[in-house]
């Protein structure tokens, strides 16, 4: 896992891009997107970076689509 000055900025970064959005449809969609970005990466993919991002919005994703 990433040292937590990094998982709070992701964290913040994925929160900023959630309130960007008012229906959690839209939300999960975005956050898809930053799953795609993360998965085509080459220098990141497999990284602890990218295992932490693909929880972060796994979760987050989940957690929407009850609300949806």
């Amino acid at each position: 896992m990433p040292d937590s000055t990094v998982a709070e900025r992701i964290n913040a970064a994925l929160d900023e891009l959630e309130g960007a959005y008012r229906k959690p449809c839209e939300r999960i969609v975005a956050l898809e997107m930053v799953l795609h970005e993360v998965r085509q990466n080459r220098r990141i993919g497999g990284t602890p970076f990218a295992r932490f991002v693909h929880v972060s919005v796994e979760r987050r994703q989940e957690k929407l689509s009850r609300c949806a």
